[in-house]
């Protein structure tokens, strides 16, 4: 299985970012049948009434993306730029996002990066605001 892990942390680098930082949107979806990828990484700065850095999960697809790195790779690079750290692929599928009907369905997997867990992909779609009145449904069928 392919893997996009970077894990490594630069304290140095995440004080100077984490004082300009700021929140990347949790779902960045083109519209269509694309390959998509659920990543989860640790934000650089605590939040106020926080004591612990924040976990997060991230949902990406890609228009053209032949390979499920290609959804990957420019969102990991994102976060990077941003000062998240132990960011993560955790695994992959297909994304069908129509606006016209409001709806997203995901399903499939990823030979490289084995299947996403579509349930935790669809609490992510529906918890953005843009996606939050969208029918959002999911399966582990098809490729």
């Amino acid at each position: 299985a392919q893997s996009i892990d970077h894990s490594d942390t630069n304290d140095e680098a995440t004080t100077n970012i984490s004082s300009a930082w700021v929140e990347i949107p949790n779902v960045r979806m083109d519209e269509g049948t694309h390959k998509y990828v659920l990543i989860s990484a640790v934000e650089p700065r605590i939040r106020e009434n926080n004591s612990i850095h924040v976990t997060q999960h991230f949902v990406t697809s890609k228009c053209g993306a032949a390979y499920h790195r290609n959804a990957a790779e420019p969102f990991v690079y994102d976060l990077e730029n941003h000062g998240y750290t132990n960011i993560r692929v955790k695994g992959g599928g297909r994304i069908d996002l129509d606006h016209n009907s409001k709806r997203v369905n995901i399903f499939g997997y990823s030979y490289g990066f084995g299947q996403a867990n579509h349930e935790i992909s669809k609490q992510v779609v529906i918890s953005d605001d843009l996606f939050c009145d969208y029918d959002v449904t999911w399966s582990n069928e098809g490729y």
